[in-house]
Order: structure tokens, then C-alpha cells, then sequence
């Protein structure tokens, strides 16, 4: 211990003689370390890091089924009860659903997240409320009858100063007052990171808010509320093992309720069935966190990239310093030290160096979380909420990285500078000059590894830029410029079917006459939105009466939808009053289902089946041209379009001929002055719904980007410092060179030559190396092959210039050498 500590003593004594030296190798680890301690931070937020529940491990997660496409869907509430009261491999079985209300006490008027619960669910998760208690039993058996809230820590804080005397005070939400009864504890705001839930009610009071969440309801089912109705299913739910028991325990229980729910209610469970996952497996939803995992290691493996540039490099730099340091390492190697003590004493000095370094990166990632943290996410068509701040996950990850880096970048250097000729080197001169040979073969090694690995990036930044402009010019199908879409819900301000239906025709009607607007028509969703409304449909002669139904996208719009979008009908004709007012059952498909269903003729007049042959059918009265539905990069897809249904949810599309940004307050304007408590949950032009669909790659081509610049800029110090070296050893070569005639243009294009040799080798490796990326990449690529040959021109012509640059000036250094000053230093 004791010469580990005089190591490192000797070794912050040497950085200090080289401030220059250390500087540029504490610069370029600091950079390492903290784009990857950033990133892990924002990983260990999003995937790793722990709610605050007990035993995690022991908690499941119960999911219903309807189709293959669907496995992991949710429940319903009888459903839900079933589970609960048969299944005894559970020690308690809790549901629970997102909502969004409208919080109008302590302050102006605002769009709120939470959640509708079962009373069981605390318990269940082990959660114990900061203040007061959580819900009752007797408080959730009568629909809409027991207004008591739990609020959140943070809700708490901030909208009613964490005042202990909010409990008992009433909170008004969604035009009903509610009754604090407890606050949840710092550090929990439900279960799916970063969806912040800033209140939980009872499930019975679910339809005093704005349902959010996967939902899916048959037709036929006998019930009359969401409460009742099993063909309905929206909840999730989440078991807890009772002691002794299993996950396959408790998945066969849930098998067998199913088979039984089956038999029993064959009209709302004939398809259904049972899934049962380890709780501390899903993360956000089991269909969702493949794509999210995939996402979070493309990205760790780029930064690891840079990490492992700036590791390149600041071996190149202790290559140079070893050679120079030669004969004072022979000196030690003469009075005594052997190899280990000598490789020990470089390591301790590399580790000075990932100590500083790392610390540096920790400061660097903790200003980058701040900022992360504090990015708005307004642009989400669900607000989230990550805190990226570093804990001890993450500490001890730089921890780690830190280490690592001493071996990648020390132990070479170390192992080579170590192994000594005495007599070769103690003959050396101070510089060590005597003992390096013409050609550092390592020092090459670590250049070419740095430009390939620079070109990875630079690749990958390359082919999502390039799939990215391909998609801006793709055709949509549609004009989304001029058009708003405003989306706003009047159950959250009290108002029944009755009275929510004559306010949205009030609404239809003043919008229409502003001046400026061409028409307004209802629509639950627009294309290219993030949510996905689908139906299930059969149709004679390709469905049989006992096959499944086909899952095909749906919408339902109001009239003038199709003009108010720009989608014209190519055959038959729109929706009309009669069909979005009354009970006609019509349906306007779009040119892609004609030709699927009805190749070579025309689909007007036939039936499609929502809800069995033996259920009416929908007629089709129009065929409206194709348009991209889900992404911007899809092939052409079936759609369906059906009338309106009358709603207490207001879901507009407004076009105007001025831009959608320009027109949005007049229109935000015009419906306050009829409703002045209304919240909107979403105005904004139709253009930036359809950007979202663009999001993950545009977020992905500006961060390989940016990486791909900085792994870059590290490459070219890296090549400069072998090329400016390898001078720098040959300065009497190049004496020698023009004595004997050689001009200064020749020596400048050998240097150039040298560095111009790595380049080439690195953008060949690179090239290897991309295309395995290329193929990670392929699901975020719009038009364009994970082979893009423009794509890897524009990256390797990056390379080649930033590589030319930086051999540049060492070339010319060496061209303007003076023969007799060289010659003389003999």
C-alpha cells in the first residue's frame, strides 16, 4: 500500500511537469467518461433504476389477450375480480389505470396525470403514504359515490406548499371536489418511469375523468358501465406472491380462471386469455421494452466508441512519453526494479490520470443530467418526467469506467515501455531517441482503430441524416401545413353526453365562421398520429364464420373530415349529417382495402363485419385515397373511416389559410370564449403530429452525429500526434533527404503518404465494421439501405479531410526542416 501511495505521489508530480501533456489526456478522458456516464444515467432512469416498492421481485404482472398481435393487454374490472377472489397464489391482486382530470384548487386551472385504483393498491405494492392513509375497501363499492384523493409528493409540494393540513380539505377535480385523504411518499409517482401520477381515486370514480391507456370493448357486452362491463378491458393489474408460491403458480391459476371465464361469458371472453410476467421483467410494457433496450445499447455501444477513441488516444500520448522516458526507466531497471515495479509505477501514473479525468466526466455528467432533466417534453403526446440525476448506480458505473480506461489505455504502454534493453537504452539519448525505431507499430494500430471506429459513428449519423431527408420528401398523402388539430375533453369539466353534444356543435359552428378558416370536422386521431385505433373486421368470401376477425387501422371523423385533411374521395362519396347524426351504419375505406378485398371492381355497396356475421354490417359508401397512416416510411395500408359517435371528448381538425401556428390562438381564442374552464390536452398544427413519427430518428442521426464529430476530433489529435511524433523521430532522415537533393515537396508528400496509409486502412476497417451497425439501424431508416453507398462516401470523405488536416501540419513541419541544422544535431 504503502508504494501504491509513492506511485501515485510520483506520478502527480510528473503531470505537473507536463501540464500540456496532462491537460490534452484529462480533456479527452473527461469527455469519455462523461458522455458515457450521462447516458448510463439516462439508462439507469429509464430502465434500471428502482420504484420504491417492497419486493419487487415477488410483484407480477397479469395481463390479458384477445389476439397473437395483442398478448399483453389489459382487463377488465370484472375480470379483474375474478383474478382477485380465485386465485390464491397471490397474497393480493391490485388495478389500476391512467386518467387525466382537471385540478382547479391552489392555484390556475391544469391538466393533470393520475390514476384510478383499486383500495388494495398500496398495499399490494407496499407503498405507505407520507401523511395520512391510502383508500378504504368501504370507499369503492358504489360508482362515483366516494371522492377521496391521495396526491402525490411532489403535487403536494408544489401546488399546496406540503401543508400537513391539506388532509380533510377538499380539492376540486374535473368539476368535483374530492377529499384529501393521504399523500404518497417522496420518490413514487406509479409504476411506469417517467409517467408521473399526481393523483390516485378510487376505480369507482374512473368516469369523472378522461380515460388514457390501452383500452379495447366488445359491442355486445351486456353491461352498462365501464365498471361493469367484462368485454371492456382497461386496467392494469399487478399480483403479489403469497409466500411458497411461484410465477408458473401463479400463471397456471390465472390459465385456469380464463378457461373457466370462457365457457362462462363466451359472448365478451370467448378469445381471452392469461399472461403472467415477472414484474421486475417489464419496464414500461412488454411490447414496448424490446424496442426501448434496443435503443438504450445502440447508444451505449456509441458512446462506448468515443470512450474507447479518447482510450486511443491518451495511449498514443504515454507510447510518445515512454519512448522518452526510456532511459530513465532503464536507470531504474539497473539499480533494482523489476518489470512489475516498473509496469506498477505506469499504471499508478495512468491511474492519476482516469482518476482526474473520470472526476471531471462525473462534473460534466451531472451538468448534462440538469440540462436533460429540465428538457421540455411538451412535444409528447404524454407528458413524462425522468429525474437524471446521478445516484449510486451511476457513481459507481464511472467508477468502473474510470478503472477500465486505466487498463485500455495504460497497460500497453505500459507493458512496452517496460521492456528495456539496458545497454540500448542507457545509451539513448535524454529523449529516448536512440531506442525507437522508425515505425511505432502499436502507435499505427491505435490510429487506424480510432478512424475506424470515428467512421462507425460517422456512418451511422450519415444513414439516419440521409433516411431522414428521404422521409421529409416522402409523399404523405396529404397537406398537414394548413391544418390544427385541437383536442379537448368536456368530462373532465362536468358535462354530461347532453350537454357536451350541444357545445361541440356550437364549437363546429363558430370555428367554421372565423375568418381564415376553410372547415372543421371532428376526427379521433390524425395520420400519422401516435396512437392506434384498430377494428376487427370480416368480410364474406374471405372470412369464414368461425375465423378471427382481421385487425385493420381505423378512425372515425365527422363531416367534411376528408376535405378538411385534404383527402380526396376517389370513388362514391363523404360521410354526411345523417350518417355522423344518426345510426346508419356506413363505413369509407381507403383505396389500399379496394384493391385487397375487392381487386378489379368496385368495393361500393359491400359489407364489412365489425362484430360478427351475425351483427349488421357497415356499408361502403366511399373509397378515399391512400395516405400514410402510422409512419412516414410504411407501405400503403388498409383504413377505415366510420361516422363520428357522439362523445364528450371534442377532437378537432381545423384547416386555414394561414399556418397552422399562426392560427392556433385564434382558434384556442374562440373556443374559451364559449367554455372558459376548458383544459386542452392537445393544439398544435397537424405538421408536428406527423414529426413525431420522425422523432426517434431525428433524435438518433443528432446524437450519432455529434458523437461521430467528437470521436472524430479525438481521431485527428490522435493522427496528428503519430504523424507530428514520427517527424519528429525522422528529423535527420529528412535532413538527409534534401541534402541529397530531395525538395520540399517530396518530403511533404511522404508525410502526407504516411498518414494518408492509415486513413485508408482505417476507413477500410471502419467500413466492416459499419455495416454491421447498418443492419442495428435498419428499423430507424426510412428509404434508404443499411448499405447506402452515399451514406459511407460522405462519411469517409468526412474522415479523409479531418485526416488530411491533421497530417498537414506535421508534413509541413517536416518539409520546412533545415538540412545543416539536422545533419549538425548528429
Amino acid at each position: 500500500m504503502e508504494n501504491l501511495i509513492q506511485d501515485l505521489k510520483h506520478g502527480v508530480r510528473l503531470l505537473a511537469r507536463r501540464p500540456g501533456f496532462a491537460a490534452v489526456a484529462i480533456l479527452s478522458l473527461a469527455l469519455g467518461v462523461g458522455l458515457n456516464t450521462t447516458l448510463f444515467s439516462v439508462v439507469n432512469a429509464v430502465l434500471l433504476r428502482n420504484t420504491p416498492v417492497e419486493a419487487p421481485d415477488r410483484l407480477v404482472e397479469i395481463y390479458s389477450s384477445l389476439s397473437e398481435d395483442f398478448p399483453y393487454f389489459t382487463t377488465s374490472y370484472p375480470d379483474y375480480l375474478s383474478i382477485r377472489d380465485e386465485a390464491n397464489a397471490f397474497s393480493g391482486v391490485a388495478a389500476h389505470a391512467f386518467v387525466r382530470g382537471i385540478l382547479s384548487t391552489g392555484g390556475k386551472p391544469v391538466l393533470t396525470t393520475g390514476e384510478t385504483i383499486t383500495p388494495n393498491y398500496f398495499d399490494v405494492l407496499g407503498v405507505h403514504p407520507t401523511l395520512g392513509r391510502g383508500f378504504r375497501a368501504d370507499e369503492n363499492v358504489a360508482e362515483g359515490q366516494h371522492p377521496v384523493v391521495v396526491l402525490s409528493h411532489g403535487l403536494w409540494n408544489r401546488r399546496f406548499g406540503g401543508r400537513p393540513e391539506v388532509l380533510g380539505e377538499a380539492v376540486e377535480l374535473s368539476g368535483v371536489k374530492y377529499t384529501v385523504v393521504g399523500v404518497a411518499p417522496a420518490g413514487f409517482s406509479g409504476m411506469i418511469p417517467g409517467l408521473e401520477s399526481q393523483f390516485w381515486v378510487p376505480v369507482m370514480m374512473v368516469d369523472r375523468f378522461s380515460f388514457q391507456g390501452m383500452q379495447s370493448e366488445s359491442d355486445r357486452d351486456p353491461g352498462a358501465t365501464r365498471i361493469q362491463k367484462r368485454g371492456q378491458r382497461w386496467l392494469f393489474v399487478k399480483g403479489r406472491l403469497a409466500e411458497g408460491r411461484s410465477v408458473a403458480q401463479a400463471r397456471s391459476q390465472a390459465e385456469t380462471i380464463f378457461a373457466r371465464l370462457r365457457t362462462e361469458y363466451p359472448v365478451t371472453n370467448e378469445k381471452a386469455r392469461a399472461s403472467v410476467l415477472p414484474g421486475a421483467g417489464v419496464r414500461f410494457h412488454p411490447m414496448l421494452d424490446g424496442y426501448v433496450k434496443a435503443a438504450s445499447a445502440v447508444l451505449l455501444a456509441a458512446v462506448a466508441l468515443v470512450l474507447a477513441i479518447a482510450c486511443a488516444n491518451v495511449a498514443n500520448m504515454l507510447l510518445a512519453r515512454g519512448a522518452s522516458r526510456r532511459r530513465e526507466l532503464a536507470v531504474r531497471g539497473a539499480i533494482g526494479a523489476d518489470r512489475s515495479r516498473l509496469v506498477r509505477q505506469l499504471l499508478s501514473e495512468s491511474l492519476v490520470l482516469a482518476a482526474i479525468g473520470g472526476a471531471l466526466g462525473v462534473l460534466l455528467a451531472a451538468w448534462a443530467g440538469r440540462i436533460l432533466t429540465s428538457l421540455p417534453t411538451d412535444w409528447l403526446p404524454v407528458p413524462i418526467h425522468f429525474d437524471f440525476h446521478l445516484d449510486g448506480t451511476v457513481l459507481a458505473f464511472a467508477a468502473a469506467v474510470s478503472l477500465v480506461t486505466t487498463m485500455l489505455f495504460g497497460l500497453a504502454p505500459a507493458l512496452t515501455a517496460s521492456k528495456l534493453d539496458l545497454v540500448a537504452s542507457l545509451k539513448a539519448d535524454a529523449t529516448g531517441e536512440g531506442s525507437v525505431r522508425r515505425r511505432v507499430t502499436l502507435r499505427d494500430t491505435l490510429v487506424v482503430t480510432q478512424l475506424a471506429l470515428s467512421l462507425v459513428l460517422l456512418v451511422a449519423g450519415a444513414l439516419l441524416a440521409r433516411g431522414l431527408l428521404v422521409a421529409r420528401g416522402t409523399n404523405l398523402g396529404y397537406d398537414p401545413a394548413p391544418v390544427s388539430y385541437i383536442d379537448f375533453n368536456l368530462q373532465m369539466n362536468g358535462y354530461d353526453l347532453e350537454r357536451a353534444i350541444a357545445l361541440q356543435k356550437r364549437v363546429l359552428s363558430e370555428l367554421r365562421a372565423l375568418p381564415g378558416v376553410a372547415g372543421a370536422a371532428m376526427v379521433s386521431r390524425l395520420p400519422l398520429a401516435p396512437d392506434i385505433n384498430m377494428e376487427g373486421a370480416r368480410i364474406r368470401g374471405h372470412h369464414a364464420p368461425e375465423d378471427d376477425a382481421t385487425n385493420i387501422d381505423s378512425v372515425s371523423v365527422g363531416t367534411d373530415y376528408f376535405q378538411v385533411v385534404g383527402v380526396p374521395i376517389v370513388e362514391g362519396r363523404a360521410f354526411t349529417d345523417e350518417d355522423v347524426d344518426g345510426s346508419r351504419r356506413v363505413v369509407v375505406i381507403n383505396g389500399t382495402m379496394a384493391r385487397r378485398y375487392w381487386p378489379g371492381r368496385s368495393p361500393l355497396g359491400e359489407l364489412i363485419y365489425t362484430e360478427g356475421f351475425e351483427e349488421p354490417p357497415h356499408e361502403v359508401v366511399g373509397v378515399a385515397r391512400d395516405h400514410k397512416v402510422r409512419s412516414v416510411g410504411e407501405d400503403a395500408r388498409p383504413y377505415l373511416h366510420f361516422p363520428a359517435r357522439p362523445s364528450r371528448r371534442v377532437a378537432l381538425a381545423v384547416r386555414t389559410t394561414i399556418p397552422a401556428e399562426k392560427a392556433l390562438p385564434m382558434l384556442r381564442s374562440a373556443i374559451l370564449a364559449l367554455e372558459p374552464d376548458i383544459v386542452f390536452t392537445e393544439d398544435v398544427p397537424a405538421a408536428e403530429v406527423a414529426a413525431t413519427t420522425l422523432a426517434p430518428t431525428r433524435i438518433g442521426a443528432a446524437l450519432l452525429g455529434a458523437f461521430g464529430a467528437l470521436a472524430l476530433l479525438l481521431a485527428a489529435v490522435g493522427l496528428y500526434g503519430v504523424i507530428a511524433y514520427s517527424v519528429t523521430m525522422r528529423t535527420r532522415e529528412m535532413g538527409v533527404r534534401m541534402a541529397l537533393g530531395a525538395r520540399p515537396g517530396d518530403v511533404l508528400r511522404l508525410v502526407l503518404r504516411q498518414g494518408g496509409r492509415l486513413a485508408i486502412v482505417g476507413i477500410g476497417a471502419g467500413a466492416l465494421l459499419a455495416a454491421l451497425m447498418g443492419r442495428v439501424l435498419g428499423s430507424l431508416l426510412y428509404g434508404v439501405s443499411a448499405l447506402d453507398p452515399l451514406a459511407y462516401a460522405i462519411a469517409a470523405t468526412i474522415l479523409l479531410a479531418v485526416a488530411a488536416l491533421a497530417t498537414f501540419v506535421p508534413a509541413l513541419t517536416a518539409a520546412r526542416v533545415d538540412p545543416l541544422r539536422a545533419l549538425r544535431s548528429e
